[in-house]
């Protein structure tokens, strides 16, 4: 427990420092303060004595709320303690009686906060605003029946959007469930089990021949060095783009890129040895990402790292002149040409790496599901990092022979 003036940068940048986690106590408003996980999450809190008993509250998520918002709501749960209130009392009293589906749904997210990853949780909350709360939001939690769950997200799939008809109900089902073991009063079962996801999800099978790993390559020579930067890496890597993004300068040690859990999908640490090409692309970088990330948001945003790349991928998949794709895409492009043999087949196939499915799965982070590994493997986070280191140099050599070829 720490006692500081908070400020926005502190805000985004004060760690567990190696603990669970971590409180950190404002100065200028004595009460106020910051709590940091160990996962990196971060909630304001405010404390206070109400019927002779310490209190705490929790009253938002950065960056959800800017510390200046934070600030003025702690003032007024901390004026109110002052006066004789108890605002925790007050948010269980409310709690006791939620009946609408809105409340419940506000409370669910609220409680996931801390262990969901700030990009789901940005999902999540935008599908339940746009599509679930305008027919549900002040009905009471009981009355929202299986048949009305059928009909809203199959009218999302017949209006063109397969993919966000079966993640609203995913959603929905997550918000049902959560009321349960919640307890909240009149919910005694969950309307949305049972109900199929209404949309036609077709697996991605798009991947890059070399040439138009070239032709990436070069139409991200017109972008700024940042998103240069981000896609080359994704390329080089063939990680999840977001975990790209987050990329920190203490995560790189030697030519070991550690990826944190919290900036993982599979909620779990995973190494990514460099290649000679991604570490070049790091050293471009290290002359103009001069702070904490590799690739840090504009000035004056709420996030520290840049997030949304959509706009940067728009430009530079125009740019391409090459069937649509995506960067998720660079994780298939590996995989396929990691997988082809050293020779050609003779069937028109090309010559690929000839790296084994399980060393390429273990680049990708893909969990391994043997018995042996789940229940005999002692050092899980090393698993295969030599292969691996070698699996992503040959990748790194193959991508920059591609680059160079000449058409």
């Amino acid at each position: 427990m720490a006692t500081v003036t908070l400020t926005p940068h502190g805000v985004a940048n004060y760690t567990a420092q190696g603990k669970p986690q971590e409180s950190y106590w404002d100065i200028l408003l004595p009460g106020f303060g910051l709590r940091v996980s160990s996962t990196g999450r971060r909630v304001y809190v405010v404390r206070f004595r109400a019927g002779g008993k310490n209190r705490r509250l929790t009253i938002g998520r950065h960056p959800d709320l800017t510390l200046a918002q934070a600030r003025k709501k702690a003032k007024e749960k901390l004026s109110r303690a002052k006066d004789g209130g108890d605002p925790a009392q007050e948010r269980d009293d409310r709690r006791q009686g939620l009946h609408t589906f809105g409340e419940m749904a506000e409370e669910v997210l609220e409680a996931r906060a801390l262990r969901t990853r700030g990009r789901t949780q940005g999902e999540r909350t935008r599908i339940l605003g746009r599509e679930i709360l305008p027919a549900w939001e002040d009905r009471p939690v009981d009355s929202i029946t299986r048949r009305e769950v059928v009909h809203l997200v199959e009218a999302i799939a017949l209006r063109g959007s397969p993919v966000l008809s079966n993640r609203t109900l995913s959603l929905v089902r997550l918000i049902f469930n959560d009321g349960l073991r919640r307890g909240f009063p009149t919910l005694e079962a969950n309307p949305a089990h049972l109900v199929q996801p209404p949309g036609l999800e077709e697996g991605r099978e798009r991947f890059l021949e070399p040439a138009e790993i070239k032709a990436v390559w070069t139409a991200t020579e017109e972008e700024n060095p940042l998103v240069r930067g981000v896609f080359r890496m994704a390329l080089l890597t063939a990680q999840r783009i977001g975990s790209v993004t987050a990329l920190r300068w203490d995560a790189v040690s030697g030519d070991i890129w550690t990826i944190p859990a919290a900036d993982f999908k599979g909620k779990r640490a995973h190494l990514v040895p460099l290649s000679p090409e991604a570490l070049d692309v790091l050293d471009e970088l290290r002359e103009v990402a001069l702070g904490e990330w590799v690739f840090p948001a504009r000035a004056g945003t709420k996030i520290p790292h840049i997030t949304n790349t959509q706009g940067s991928l728009a430009r530079i998949r125009k740019n391409t002149k090459i069937p649509p794709w995506t960067a998720h895409d660079f994780r298939t492009t590996f995989r396929t040409h990691a997988l082809r043999s050293r020779e050609p087949n003779g069937g028109g196939e090309p010559a690929g790496l000839g790296i084994d499915a399980r060393i390429a799965d273990a680049v990708l982070g893909h969990k391994e599901s043997s018995v042996g590994f789940a229940h005999y493997a002692g050092d899980k986070l090393n698993y295969l990092i030599h292969e691996k280191r070698e699996a992503l140099r040959s990748w790194g050599a193959f991508v920059r022979a591609a680059v160079e070829a000449k058409l």
